[in-house]
């Protein structure tokens, strides 16, 4: 694409150099830059961007976008701009041909139930016959085409490639889960979206954000970016969404359990295996068997109903959808273990979202709840008391070990952990996860539960200057063997 067209639209302080000269390719990392790109300096959260022009010159970028003049090579373009991330979204929305005009993209926002959200409402376009992409924690599909997930929401010109291609693709919707970081850095804004969902607010990530308003307002910005023609998906029963309602222009469909909705549930049955429950809307009602257990899973059906609605689906499609729904990795995964004793993995690395697991298990148990769980390092530390406290009081035994502690020492880790927990309460300490998760099961007897938290379906233990395989998973599936 010629330069003139690329930077269209996008908001600048000045020019120098320019020449309408052929762009192959976009990237804002110097690492990746070929010959032929044009290479976008971002100042991020610890590292600026700035610092590496010279590399990218190196190899073989032809211009320069920044957020300040640079004086390594005066012959090549450079464009100056008040936000080299917005101006990325723009300059990516423009490479690619604002691929989210051509095709419904639904986002995602919320601190929990996102990604089982995004696999419910993929799960019901697709009981239709609708190929559908997804981008998210777990993965990203395109097609066939299944790629680890790098982040839950990509940067900005890897995000408009996917969406480019699920278009080149003939793929007609895309599932999106939107993070509040992507929100904040600009990733997601020139992205389309025909509805947005959102499941609930708790708190999380205030190493970044640094206090809860500011959180919510990062999400906010999601619905209030959306047109009179899109729909926002608001959850009923959650304080904040009257005020993410005051913030947008889309049409409102709420869902919800205890208050009026449009798209509410009645909860008939609740076993270990599975929840029925009767949904309804707009007068007619479907029973539907949820393959998952928990209330909040619930909430995830009702988040993902709505959001289909929107779209034009019906009753019959959501209830085909949500029976038939794929196993979710790491999100209340069951897995086979010895006799009588049931092992879950779940993701739950929250206050809220522990507490909210250990809770439905102990509610579908007359024995024993055993956890094993631990606390991320480098991301915010005031949560870790409270998920030492949540453990205390709602499990029967349990064991603090590592998560991926990163660049802190474990124990400083386990140390914050244990304020939280109440003098003269019996624990158990193992920094080696896969000895915590072997002595967990061990200790379970028949009707037990054992929760493995915190990881889910990471297949990786991230340490200071390494990142070692590791998936609970595994190591569960190991015992079963030689048991």
């Amino acid at each position: 694409m010629k330069l003139g067209r690329l930077i269209e639209n996008v908001e600048s302080d000045g020019e120098f150099n320019f020449q309408d000269i052929d762009i192959a390719g976009i990237t804002n990392d110097s690492r990746r830059v070929k010959p032929g790109y044009l290479f976008v300096a971002i100042k991020g959260h610890k590292i600026n961007g700035h610092r590496f022009i010279e590399k990218s010159l190196k190899n073989g970028a032809v211009a320069i976008v920044s957020e300040k003049l640079d004086s390594h090579n005066k012959r090549i373009p450079q464009i100056i701009v008040p936000s080299s991330r917005r101006a990325l979204s723009r300059l990516s929305c423009n490479f690619y041909g604002n691929p989210s005009q051509k095709i419904n993209v639904i986002g995602i926002t919320g601190t929990n139930g996102k990604t089982t959200t995004a696999f419910l409402i993929k799960s019901i376009i697709e009981s239709e016959g609708f190929d559908t992409g997804l981008i998210g924690t777990i993965c990203y599909q395109i097609g066939r085409k299944r790629l680890p997930a790098q982040e839950t929401t990509p940067e900005s010109v890897e995000l408009q490639r996917f969406v480019a291609e699920m278009v080149a693709s003939g793929i007609p919707f895309a599932v999106m889960e939107v993070s509040s970081h992507s929100l904040v850095q600009h990733r997601v804004d020139d992205i389309s979206f025909k509805t947005a969902v959102f499941t609930n607010i708790s708190s999380e990530h205030l190493d970044y954000h640094e206090t809860i308003t500011d959180y919510v307002d990062a999400k906010i910005k999601l619905f209030e970016n959306l047109n009179r023609s899109s729909f926002a998906i608001l959850n009923a029963d959650d304080e904040q969404s009257r005020y993410f309602a005051g913030k947008t222009k889309a049409q409102i469909v709420w869902y919800g359990i205890k208050k009026n909705a449009d798209v509410k549930a009645r909860i008939y049955n609740e076993s270990i295996d599975d929840t029925i429950i009767r949904l309804a809307y707009s007068g007619m009602e479907t029973e539907i068997t949820i393959p998952f257990i928990g209330l909040h899973n619930v909430y995830n059906v009702l988040a993902s109903a709505a959001g289909a609605i929107s779209l034009g689906f019906g009753l019959k499609a959501v209830k085909k959808g949500i029976e038939n729904a794929p196993i979710i990795p790491g999100r209340l995964e069951k897995v086979p273990c010895k006799r009588g004793v049931l092992v879950f993995v779940d993701y739950a690395h929250t206050p809220h979202a522990l507490q909210v697991v250990l809770c439905t298990l102990k509610k579908l148990t007359k024995d024993r709840v055993i956890l094993v769980f631990g606390c991320g390092g480098d991301r915010d530390k005031k949560k870790r008391a409270m998920m030492g406290t949540i453990a205390d009081i709602n499990s029967d035994i349990f064991w603090i070990t590592n998560d991926n502690p990163r660049s802190e020492n474990p124990i400083s880790i386990i140390d914050d952990i244990k304020t939280g927990i109440s003098p003269g309460r019996v624990f158990h300490i193992q920094t080696d996860r896969e000895k915590a998760i072997r002595a967990a099961i061990v200790e379970a007897k028949e009707g037990d539960i054992v929760l493995i938290a915190g990881k889910g379906h990471e297949q990786g233990q991230i340490f200071r200057d390494k990142v070692m395989p590791f998936d609970d998973k595994n190591v569960i599936k190991e015992i079963r063997s030689n048991n």
